[in-house]
């Protein structure tokens, strides 16, 4: 599943923390990007996170992403920002 980097996985759980609701603290916001701030350590539970689907359909309507240019420009502009982190 190609993550869109809204951060709501992020936001509402996390593994390294007691309880499902607290927002993970690796979390790094750029903008309207969410990622984790160490992306290559991540978590065994978000390296293994999928979804029925091929892009995450939560991400998609959160962003209000209406065209495949649109999630294609997305995903590219987040991937482009992992490897400057």
């Amino acid at each position: 599943m190609n993550c869109v980097y809204c951060g709501d996985c992020c936001l509402r759980m996390s593994p390294l923390t007691d309880s499902a609701h607290k927002p993970c603290p690796k979390i790094v916001q750029e903008g309207t990007f969410y990622f984790c701030g160490d992306y290559k350590h991540r978590p065994k539970q978000c390296v293994n996170h999928t979804f029925p689907s091929k892009h995450c359909p939560v991400g998609v309507l959160k962003l209000d992403i209406v065209s495949t240019d649109g999630l294609r420009a997305r995903i590219d502009n987040g991937w482009a920002l992992i490897k400057s982190l």
